[in-house]
């Protein structure tokens, strides 16, 4: 009988090429796509999922309707900085499907298909679909941009990795969407060769593909951004948390606060779920545990850790991170991971990225 070795490298070296082709590893801890120049989130598509569930409990409301408007304007932002989808007089349509699907191969989104097309309505479906929201928002700005007008849609799960998008025209002029902008300071990063999650992605079929057997998406941060905007605008009526773990230097909107709180503890609570080991004994530590569960999806990177006390408090320098309250709610679950008790933050903005204060969430005596 033969013998397997148990090692054996399962990635596939031709779809790992065309990644680094298109995403480049910087020396901030970005993944950084060519296509758009947005530092991208490389993640799985189940970590994505508890994530957005956690977020939706912890504000109390149901975010995928804004999160498929938030994709679906990104998603047309993202087609505005490459070269204008084909024109021809036979099958324009099937070509620019093409091109469409050969992009969200490589960023794991499924694929797009005509399932029924009339002069009053259409549908189309994502197959091998990542999250259904996602794909529902994609889906309808993709149709968008191959028939060059407006839709108006709604979506339903067909299960089976499969989402149903019904379409129908638009006659109202929407302007196309800006650039997303940040309100704090990244330092630019240098094309790097550091190892990224997706090096060791293996495929599985069109538009999708996996890394160690869990299913990985790309998601831009401008996909992010957007989401938060269009969430943060329906937060005017909920309280913030007396007790939150988190406090963000220069963030004044009630709106905002009550925002990255929530994402910031849905990332806490997301990370802890997950199960990762985290060892710590010197601060210096916290560079190799940044670089496994920052860099590694293009969060960002740790530069300087420093020790403020005797209980494991520790002021971290990032010279880039995705999105303050993502990283911050990550860094507090490594902490609380190794230290075994709750843990606060305070973040800030400064002219050389980050700051990120994690100390313990009560005074030790």
């Amino acid at each position: 009988m033969p013998l397997v070795d148990d090692t054996m490298d399962e990635s596939t070296p031709w779809l790992i090429e065309e990644l680094k082709r298109r995403f480049h590893s910087l020396d901030n801890g970005f993944i950084l796509d060519e296509i758009n120049q947005q530092p991208t989130w490389c993640l799985t598509v189940s970590g994505f999922e508890r994530w957005f569930t956690e977020l939706e409990a912890i504000l109390d409301q149901t975010l995928g309707r804004r999160l498929a408007h938030a994709a679906a304007e990104s998603e047309e932002w993202h087609w505005n900085q490459v070269p204008p989808l084909p024109k021809s007089w036979f099958s324009q349509e099937k070509k620019r499907l093409s091109v469409i699907n050969q992009d969200w191969n490589l960023r794991g989104l499924g694929q797009l298909d005509i399932l029924e097309k009339n002069s009053e309505s259409n549908t189309i479906i994502v197959a091998n679909r990542a999250y259904t929201a996602l794909a529902a928002g994609i889906g309808n700005a993709a149709w968008e941009c191959i028939q060059e007008q407006r839709y108006r849609f709604q979506w339903s799960d067909r299960g089976a990795g499969e989402t149903v998008i019904e379409l129908t025209a638009d006659l109202r002029q929407i302007p196309s969407p800006s650039k997303s902008t940040t309100e704090w300071y990244d330092n630019q990063g240098k094309t790097c060769n550091d190892t990224r999650f997706f090096h060791r992605a293996r495929f599985e079929a069109e538009g999708l593909w996996t890394v160690e057997g869990n299913r990985v998406m790309m998601l831009s941060r401008d996909s992010l951004l957007r989401f938060e905007d269009l969430a943060t605008s329906y937060l005017s009526s909920t309280e913030r948390s007396t007790d939150s773990r988190t406090i963000w230097d220069g963030i004044n909107s009630h709106e905002q606060l009550v925002m990255w709180d929530a994402m910031a503890e849905a990332s806490r609570k997301q990370f802890l779920g997950a199960g990762e080991l985290v060892l710590i004994a010197s601060p210096e530590h916290w560079m190799d545990v940044a670089s496994r569960h920052l860099s590694m999806q293009g969060l960002g990177r740790v530069t300087k850790a420093t020790e403020i006390d005797n209980h494991g408090g520790v002021e971290l320098h990032l010279s880039a991170a995705l999105h303050p309250a993502v990283v911050t709610g990550r860094l507090l679950g490594c902490w609380e991971r190794a230290e075994g008790r709750g843990a606060q933050a305070v973040w800030k903005s400064t002219e050389d990225g980050h700051i990120i204060i994690l100390k313990n969430r009560r005074d030790i005596a």
